[in-house]
């Protein structure tokens, strides 16, 4: 589908989905700041998805390019934490109660190296 045949609102929820990746950040960050609700913003990326107008493949193949595994604690290393490897080399530790969102923040920007 041409983009120029998108509706008003076709158009707004793809700026920012557009707007969102360009962040590098969440989906949910992205919503929580420009005060979106995260369910119509999924569903909306989802309908742009299957009109062709996002490319549906840049996330699953970022997924194939994470590796994570939990550490086993020791007293060196204090409380348990994970470990991720990413394809393009970088190397991330995180303690294991590192919040989910700043996580997420952390990926997008580490895959970006």
């Amino acid at each position: 589908m041409d983009e120029r045949m998108l509706s008003d609102k076709q158009r707004g929820w793809l700026s920012h989905v557009e707007a969102c990746e360009l962040t590098g950040g969440s989906m949910k960050a992205y919503a929580e700041q420009h005060a979106l609700d995260l369910q119509s913003f999924y569903l909306w990326k989802g309908r742009l998805k299957k009109l062709g107008i996002i490319d549906a493949g840049p996330e699953r193949r970022s997924l194939d390019r994470v590796r994570v595994q939990p550490a086993v604690p020791s007293s060196a290393t204090g409380p348990g934490k994970t470990c991720i490897q990413l394809a393009n080399g970088v190397n991330i530790e995180c303690p294991g109660d590192f919040d989910g969102a700043s996580l997420s923040e952390l990926l997008a920007a580490a895959m970006r190296l």
